[in-house]
């Protein structure tokens, strides 16, 4: 981010060098001697194309009420995960800048190309324009998550007020002055990259580029976080209307088969570090845009856990519950207590998190509850659960399906047996949390457990820390940029 924002990019400070450019002609004639300078269309196209968007370690994977925690292992796990766990106000030292930098070096890369790419020479002007559209769209996802961690969720009523994140516009790793835009300023900045990109957008033709299907998901994700459903709902039925354009498979897994150790196409064995015929991201048919989350530090496998609460959530022959192991790492003779379970399909290759098939399928099902259509909303939400599970359970209860409320939460209840450990319940605490219906669906504690099952710990989530701090260090580097409390 900043050290000062852009200066904690230190490690792509090479970039700024090898595509840097002047006003003298004489400089703009002379190429650096050992390195590349961005001037056409291609260029800017393969800058684009090494882009991989991978988020490590976020705070979302430790914050979500999901979790739970093993207090025999908790000593051993980073000092930053126990804090983010514990909800503490802080979680850097005075001297520690932020983890949570990720989306910066994307930023600013996508800004070298928003402002250059048509100027560039040799393309044509559709070529330049679908450039830039990929990178509005790149540019608009990376402030999303900034805005995730060190805002407050969008709230209509104070969202003009509330402190948001920096909108960072320049490819300039020399500015120290950052000023926080408010809450709206951010959704509106992110809504209107993307917006203007979708007519220059093509299809899915492969899962590290942005396509007009992602771009919508991702419009259709943003509005539910503002709680401006009828906006959602048009993106994501936009997002469905380009499934079948797709130039590649997509698909739900249908883990009744996958998860079968005895079905010719399984994903098993697993050999103790995950899934061995678990699919790369490259070859996943559930994802629409790969975006990856590194969730596997071996000093803490044993730390972080779903909580018994969650694990109530699953039915027993819930095949999603093949992909977390209920025994210890390395000491296979020992069973988590009250059911507790850490997720185990795939260390190494990371949860995907950005925008999927089913998620897409799980949006479009609260939408439809949320709008009163609940035979729509119950028949997405099956579609899904039918490739999650026997036939037999996959069915949602009537006394359910016939309830606009009991839908609702029992979709909300799908997304964290869909997504658990994953860092995505978080995102939908923060957006339920303002939410005058189903607020009361957010927990606010987390809990340590004993090997044998007994709390030695609680701890409780401020409202205030849906807002991480910068830090002394940040605030020091960044002038203009306001700590939040």
């Amino acid at each position: 981010m900043m050290k000062s924002i852009h200066r904690v990019l230190l490690p792509i400070l090479f970039i700024s060098l090898m595509f840097q450019t002047s006003c003298s002609k004489d400089f703009l004639e002379i190429e650096p001697k050992g390195s590349r300078v961005a001037k056409t269309t291609l260029d800017y196209e393969q800058l684009m194309n090494a882009v991989s968007l991978q988020v490590s370690y976020p705070p979302s994977l430790y914050m979500g009420d999901e979790m739970a925690a093993q207090a025999t292992y908790m000593d051993a796990a980073q000092i930053r995960t126990q804090r983010l766990f514990r909800f503490e106000a802080r979680i850097y030292d005075e001297d520690q800048l932020p983890n949570e930098t990720w989306p910066l070096t994307n930023i600013y890369t996508f800004n070298k190309v928003i402002n250059e790419v048509m100027q560039s020479e040799g393309g044509t002007d559709q070529q330049k324009r679908a450039i830039l559209a990929e990178a509005k769209v790149g540019r608009a996802l990376c402030h999303l998550y900034f805005l995730n961690d060190f805002s407050l969720p969008y709230n209509a009523a104070t969202a003009a007020t509330d402190l948001g994140v920096p909108l960072l516009t320049k490819a300039d790793v020399t500015q120290t002055t950052f000023v926080r835009a408010s809450v709206q300023e951010c959704y509106d900045f992110i809504i209107k990259d993307l917006t203007d990109a979708l007519p220059d957008l093509g299809p899915l033709t492969h899962r590290r580029k942005f396509s007009r299907l992602a771009a919508e998901f991702i419009l259709g994700r943003v509005y539910l976080y503002m709680a401006k459903f009828n906006e959602a709902s048009t993106h994501v039925d936009a997002a469905f209307a380009e499934l079948g354009k797709a130039a590649m498979p997509l698909a739900l897994y249908d883990y009744n088969i996958v998860l079968d150790p005895d079905s010719d196409n399984s994903w098993f064995p697993d050999f103790g570090f995950g899934l061995s015929n678990y699919p790369l991201a490259a070859n996943n048919v559930q994802v629409i845009y790969n975006l990856s989350m590194v969730n596997f530090q071996l000093q803490q496998a044993n730390t972080y856990v779903f909580s018994p609460e969650t694990a109530a959530l699953y039915d027993p022959a819930d095949k999603r519950l093949e992909l977390f192991s209920g025994i210890e790492m390395f000491n296979p003779d020992k069973t988590f207590p009250g059911g507790m379970r850490r997720y185990s399909a795939s260390l190494f290759s990371g949860l995907e998190i950005g925008p999927s098939l089913p998620d897409l399928y799980l949006m479009r099902s609260e939408l439809k509850a949320r709008a009163g259509d609940l035979a729509g909303a119950k028949s997405d939400l099956e579609i899904l659960r039918s490739k999650r599970m026997p036939a037999n359970i996959a069915t949602v209860p009537a006394s359910i399906a016939e309830s606009k409320e009991a839908l609702v939460r029992y979709i909300l209840d799908e997304r964290i047996r869909e997504f658990a450990t994953s860092g995505m319940r978080w995102w939908d605490m923060r957006r339920l949390s303002v939410d005058p219906v189903y607020s009361n669906t957010v927990k606010y504690t987390h809990k340590l457990y004993d090997d044998a099952g007994n709390v030695v710990a609680t701890y409780t989530l401020s409202p205030a820390r849906f807002a991480l701090k910068f830090g002394e260090r940040m605030l020091a580097a960044n002038k203009g940029l306001v700590e939040n409390e």
